[in-house]
């Protein structure tokens, strides 16, 4: 339908116009990821590439918002051997080599040893930690939950995320365990793919600058007691 104030038409009827002018949807943000290689580690269970590359291009989507928002992070330790970019994931500027090197953790040995298999985590200035973050592509939801507990009861009480990261269809699921009575005080975040993408893509499309770690709570949604 077209307002043509120009050529009128009788009130009531339809009328055909040809007209050069064309218009097509916004162009969506699109996230990208350049040279991706997921390599098995040897001792470990065998890799389904599909699942796990997935897996990783969301890791690297959360490191790079990270870095964008002047986080630097944490990624499990038998992810730092990822290679993207023909470099190792575990060698990018940002990426926390030991947990020992965070202020925030050198003294909680055993926070530090329950977080080394954590998906993500971010920190800031050496005084905040944004969100700690389980990214549950194959596995099930209840796993990242339980590895988030542990870290949590293990370190003292400090304000952060706790951060389910998963398929949007994944959305029940994530409700349904998140609200179960031994993760109830996680206070469970769900941050879905089409959200880190669409976050990722912004990323890489603008230099956001200025923009505060509560930016995040437009992407996250809160799940406890839906």
């Amino acid at each position: 339908m077209m307002w043509t104030p120009e050529k009128l038409h009788t009130l009531g009827t339809s009328k055909v116009i040809e007209t050069e002018i064309v218009i097509s949807e916004i162009p969506s943000l699109e996230a990208s990821y350049d040279a991706l290689v997921v390599s098995n580690i040897e001792g470990s269970k065998p890799l389904d590439i599909e699942l796990d590359r997935r897996h990783a291009q969301i890791q690297i989507a959360l490191y790079y918002i990270g870095l964008q928002l002047n986080f630097r992070t944490w990624v499990a330790q038998n992810d730092k051997g990822i290679i993207y970019q023909n470099k190792k994931l575990g060698e990018f500027e940002g990426i926390i080599t030991s947990l020992k090197d965070e202020k925030l953790m050198h003294a909680y040995e055993d926070a530090m040893r329950a977080a080394l298999l954590i998906d993500c985590i971010w920190f800031k200035n050496g005084r905040l930690m944004p969100a700690v973050m389980e990214i549950e592509h194959s596995t099930g939801v209840t796993s990242g939950l339980s590895r988030m507990k542990n870290f949590k009861d293990k370190f003292p009480p400090y304000p952060t995320r706790y951060v389910i990261v998963a398929p949007d269809e994944d959305r029940s699921k994530v409700i349904k365990e998140a609200n179960k009575d031994q993760f109830h005080d996680l206070n469970t975040l769900f941050f879905p793919y089409s959200a880190v993408e669409e976050l990722y893509a912004l990323c890489q499309k603008r230099k956001l600058k200025g923009v505060t770690e509560d930016f995040l709570d437009c992407y996250m949604e809160p799940v406890l007691n839906i």
